[in-house]
């Protein structure tokens, strides 16, 4: 009798949910060249990629064939209409001319951004703007706001969201576990009646 009521309350409680992290979208990889109309300065022949989403608030670049300068800092920005511009981070190269970063998108104020550029800021340039020395660049598709829109970065509706469900809250995962351990009892018990009455037949 008590092993059928605690199995009862045991099958009425609901199982710890499983922790989940979901990702808002598939990011984006843009191709970053030296852009006809964009870049006015470096080697033609630099190269990159830009990995980056919306949805996860953050932005890799990898670059190659870029070779360090005195006196020159490169960044990342993004741009969008009217001119507006977004400081996404600090690109060291080595003496090869590779370099990488990869930052959290922490300042983002809108999803209209379509252009990535390395630029190049000399001593001159002031420290809040986007430098006009541009080198290698790369155009993308303004953020969608449906899941069906190509490509697969999704607006968000809460930046940054992982869509991670929540999990079990302290008192369900205590009640399972002090529930879990009253059935190996009952059980416990009920083996040892069986072997008792199996010894007295």
């Amino acid at each position: 009798m008590v092993l059928a009521l605690v199995l009862a309350g045991l099958a009425s409680l609901p199982l710890p949910a499983p922790s989940l992290a979901r990702a808002n979208g598939v990011p984006q990889l843009v191709k970053l060249t030296y852009l006809e109309g964009v870049s006015n300065f470096g080697p033609k022949d630099a190269e990159g990629v830009l990995e980056f989403s919306f949805a996860e608030a953050y932005a890799r670049v990898d670059v190659k064939n870029l070779p360090r300068q005195e006196n020159v800092q490169y960044e990342g920005w993004m741009t969008g209409p009217g001119g507006k511009s977004l400081y996404v981070g600090d690109l060291a190269v080595d003496e090869a001319g590779v370099g990488s970063f990869e930052a959290k998108l922490t300042n983002l104020d809108s999803y209209d951004y379509d252009l990535f550029v390395v630029a190049a800021r000399t001593g001159s340039a002031p420290g809040a703007e986007l430098p006009a020395q541009k080198s290698i660049a790369g155009k993308f598709v303004v953020l969608a706001n449906n899941a069906s829109a190509s490509p697969g970065d999704v607006r968000p509706d809460l930046l940054p969201d992982t869509g991670e469900e929540p999990g079990a809250t302290l008192g369900e995962r205590l009640g399972y576990t002090l529930l879990v351990m009253a059935v190996a009892a009952a059980c416990a018990l009920a083996a040892m009646r069986l072997f008792r009455r199996g010894v007295r037949t």
